[in-house]
């Protein structure tokens, strides 16, 4: 049972859902303090390690490594403790407008709309409605050159399914930046390390697909 001044592990364990096992875990790993003997066979931790285990975990779903969160779990700014900001990630073109952002890509508001709806596309907005930045044009310039190879609009959705994959390799592509921005802190640096690991990423689901569909790029009859 928990007292004024701490929380036994077994209590912590049964507050976070988090086994035992898993909180000694974290103490190895520097992530949760090493709790204050009550006895010679009974420990406690501070109540405050609930909320912390909470971050942890939360942390984890997101697909971050337990290196990286032992890095920003006491920071108000994770992107910042990274040294990652979203102009660091951001290209130097301007938003363009509804209008421009149709004429670039070829999409029809129809399938725009859908596309947004799911998630898949997500321009900003400001006072005179959606904004589009540089990587939106590029995908929808993407989606739209999908389409118009005959892939389905109902298959395009699909793409909102695999959210959690993109969320992990979200988090991968922030570790890789983060070092490579240690090296040399500018937009350059960021821009060739975000291209090398689409560059990498890209050819390993390559070789996966030669390897469960051998004749991927055969005319089918």
């Amino acid at each position: 049972m928990a007292n004024e001044t701490g929380v036994p592990v077994g209590e912590l364990s049964r507050r976070t859902g988090v086994s035992p096992a898993t909180i000694n875990f974290y103490v190895n790993k520097g992530l949760l303090p090493h709790p204050v003997k009550t006895a010679r066979t009974r420990a406690s931790y501070p109540p405050e390690m609930v909320d912390r285990i909470a971050r942890i975990k939360d942390f984890q779903d997101r697909g971050l490594p337990l290196a990286v969160i032992a890095r920003i779990l006491d920071s108000p700014n994770p992107a910042a403790e990274l040294g990652l900001s979203t102009t660091q990630l951001r290209t130097p073109r301007g938003p363009v407008g509804l209008a421009e952002y149709l004429e670039e890509t070829g999409l029809d508001r129809d399938l725009l709309a859908r596309l947004i709806e799911a998630e898949i596309l997500r321009p900003g907005r400001d006072d005179a409605g959606l904004v589009f930045d540089r990587a939106d044009l590029a995908a929808g310039r993407a989606a739209a050159r999908l389409y118009d190879e005959g892939v389905e609009l109902d298959t395009l959705l699909k793409h909102d399914e695999f959210q959690p994959v993109s969320l992990a390799e979200a988090h991968f592509l922030a570790e890789h930046l983060s070092q490579a921005m240690q090296v040399e802190p500018s937009h350059r640096k960021a821009t060739a390390a975000r291209a090398a690991f689409a560059t990498l990423r890209d050819y390993m689901r390559l070789r996966e697909l030669e390897t469960e569909y051998p004749d991927w790029d055969q005319p089918r009859r």
